[in-house]
């Protein structure tokens, strides 16, 4: 039998060997009481058991988002897959091999690191209006910020040049086309995007302009020194 034949028989057992498994669960719940029915047994895969409160422990665990995925069954019958590979990997004593000693000991910690601070932290951790209201304003710079725009630019050479690309903005003209067309600046390769700029970063009179433009405007042409701003 060839590797390729192997991995598909392997395969064909493990499915056949899980539905084995659900049939003979779906029997052996039915005989259980309603009283122990957190400890109804799911399925049985050599010496260990899934009961239906582990199985919910599994279900719940899961965000509602990628429930609608995947049946309860499907679970189920990864659970039992995930059971079988587990027992093959203790079989050859995977676990006391260094490296993965090493994971599984620093995956530990690191739960129980996880939960100490929810328990003994988080869930300990009860401020009042008072200390919350104190702590805001000794950080309410921490809170706020200058104001800013996200502003696109057209820069031309000459006026007429502005006014030419002023007339394509007129028509509908996309403002990163026009940019990328007729603007002498660095950002014409971003469309004109110059990103968030905050007070203090332009001259008065170019900021006078943008600041006060609703999201959306086109500014009039504002001449300066180094050419002809479109904003």
């Amino acid at each position: 039998m060839n590797i390729h034949n192997k991995k598909h028989f392997v395969y064909f057992t493990l499915v056949i060997f899980t539905l084995f498994l659900i049939l003979f669960a779906e029997v052996y719940s039915n005989e259980g009481t309603s009283e122990d029915s957190d400890q109804r047994v799911l399925a049985i895969i050599n010496d260990e058991i899934i009961t239906l409160n582990e199985f919910n422990n599994y279900w719940n665990a899961i965000p509602e988002q990628y429930k609608v995925q995947f049946s309860k069954e499907e679970l189920l019958n990864q659970l039992i897959i995930q059971e079988l590979l587990v027992q093959k990997a203790n079989e050859l004593d995977l676990k006391n091999i260094p490296e993965i000693a090493f994971q599984i000991k620093s995956t530990i910690e690191q739960i129980l690191i996880q939960y100490l601070i929810e328990k003994e932290i988080v869930e300990k951790a009860v401020l009042s209006e008072e200390e919350i209201k104190s702590y805001y304003e000794e950080h309410k710079e921490d809170y706020w910020k200058d104001v800013e725009v996200h502003a696109l630019n057209i820069l031309t050479d000459s006026e007429e040049q502005a006014k030419e690309a002023l007339n394509k903005l007129s028509e509908g003209i996309d403002f990163s086309i026009v940019a990328q067309e007729v603007s002498i600046a660095s950002s014409s390769s971003k469309g004109g995007d110059i990103g968030f700029i905050k007070k203090g970063t332009f001259t008065d009179d170019i900021e006078s302009v943008i600041f006060n433009l609703n999201p959306g405007d086109v500014s009039n042409i504002i001449p300066t020194e180094k050419g002809f701003h479109i904003f």
